[in-house]
């Protein structure tokens, strides 16, 4: 089996349906004008993407390009450029920052910049006082130094890739670090004193069981950190690990029904070693979250860098992919922007509640809030009030007055639908606007 786009069936052909979407490339002043009337409240939190990697992971699907100091330097400074720029057009927008994370890429790959950057960041928009600056992060990055690096510059909560703390694992998947090195950085992040330290790991390997997974989340809870966060191997086919799969290098994954069993020992494994399903496919100790990743759906949020996304609650576009072209244009004084769609109000709310569910939870008071009508209308005008009647019809769903919560059974459906969702759109924008730096449109899935 591939846990390719193809591979969830007719949940990925509904999925596929309902989220299709066209970006155009507009001229600046359409794209200013078409973010500034589209922000739908103040508070936003910021993505920071930095997409180079001392080596390149055959499997990893985002924008990525490989360390050179020089492009590296130039990327920093185009960075604070554009930062300065979107917060100068959008100065009259009072906007506030929330939530500040950067991933990549390999983002522990530089340190002290990072100050530089959060201080641009504070000087061109309102920054709350509570607002908290996460990095994704590499397991041989993390020394001492670092680690205390890294934190003296800002940096408050920290997601380290550690994927497997078994070496064949590491090497299968073309990790450049080991699992010494990984039991070492989360010893150096926790005395550093990172407020929230968060530990990606990686299921649905080829030649993987389920038990051979068990036995690596309970090495993982040994390593006490506050979030655990579990993600499938997805295999998209523009990375080198498909073309891999495809020509015999490397085995096929699970089949579907191991898909799920790995999944639920996920589940009860975590549960039982201390660990709350947060969201589900991240299991927290502390009941905080890891960054607040749903204003990737549901915003606003403000992406920066080559290839950041941005979504303002109702307009999302998509910086340049190519790094060079990206650094002339912020060096031109223009927005990086390569595309961008106009989000309606019925997909703003499928959205939403696609993110809430993630989370295991929808209030619908806050949704009525939020969209200013009744939840039933809008489910029924957009048509999403029979799969909430089926998941509550087959206990996926449970509704306790004004919540709904996602059961333990559901947890597998919601699982299944939110990584077609990735691998069906998030994916297939990255593969489409690697093609060229400046598409006239592109359209998803």
């Amino acid at each position: 089996m591939l846990l390719d786009q193809y591979a969830f069936g007719a949940l990925g052909k509904r999925i596929a349906r309902g989220f299709s979407a066209i970006f155009r490339r507009e001229d600046e002043v359409k794209f200013k004008e078409c973010i500034s009337k589209s922000v739908s409240k103040n508070s936003v939190g910021v993505y920071i993407h930095f997409p180079f990697c001392k080596s390149l992971c055959p499997s990893c699907p985002y924008v990525r390009d490989l360390w050179q100091e020089r492009v590296v330097k130039a990327y920093v400074s185009a960075l604070k450029m554009e930062i300065g720029l979107v917060g100068e057009a959008f100065k009259d927008l009072g906007l506030r920052v929330v939530d500040i994370h950067a991933g990549g890429g390999t983002p522990s790959l530089i340190d002290r910049e990072w100050g530089e950057v959060i201080q641009t960041v504070r000087e061109r928009f309102d920054v709350s006082p509570d607002c908290r600056f996460g990095i994704e992060a590499n397991p041989d990055d993390l020394t001492e130094d670092k680690a205390f690096q890294l934190r003296e510059n800002g940096v408050d909560e920290i997601s380290i890739g550690v994927q497997s703390l078994f070496k064949t694992n590491l090497r299968m998947l073309g990790r450049r670090h080991g699992v010494e090195e990984s039991l070492e950085a989360v010893e150096n992040c926790r005395s550093a004193g990172f407020k929230l330290i968060n530990v990606d790991m990686m299921y649905m390997l080829p030649e993987q069981s389920t038990n051979l997974w068990v036995h690596d989340l309970k090495l993982a809870s040994e390593l006490d950190a506050d979030q655990i966060t579990c993600y499938p191997l997805l295999v998209p086919h523009y990375t080198p690990f498909y073309k891999m799969i495809k020509e015999g290098r490397v085995q096929e994954q699970p089949d579907m029904k191991e898909f799920k069993r790995m999944y639920y020992a996920a589940v009860h494994t975590l549960t039982h070693e201390g660990y709350t399903p947060i969201r589900y496919y991240s299991f927290s100790r502390k009941g905080e979250e890891y960054s607040t990743v749903e204003l990737e759906m549901v915003g606003p949020l403000l992406g920066f860098g080559s290839g950041a996304m941005s979504f303002t609650g109702g307009y999302e576009y998509i910086n340049t992919c190519s790094v060079k072209e990206y650094i002339k244009s912020v060096e031109r004084g223009r927005l990086p922007i390569a595309g961008g769609r106009n989000v309606a109000k019925e997909e703003r709310a499928v959205r939403y509640v696609s993110e809430r569910l993630s989370a295991l939870k929808l209030n619908i008071k806050d949704f009525e809030w939020v969209f200013g009508e009744r939840f039933e209308a809008l489910m029924k005008r957009i048509g999403y009030n029979m799969a909430l009647r089926i998941g509550l019809l087959f206990g996926n769903l449970k509704r306790e007055g004004d919540e709904i919560r996602v059961t333990e059974k559901g947890m597998w459906r919601r699982n299944l639908g939110g990584w077609a969702f990735v691998l069906s759109i998030p994916c297939r924008i990255v593969e489409e606007y690697t093609k060229t730096p400046w598409p006239i449109e592109v359209r998803v899935p």
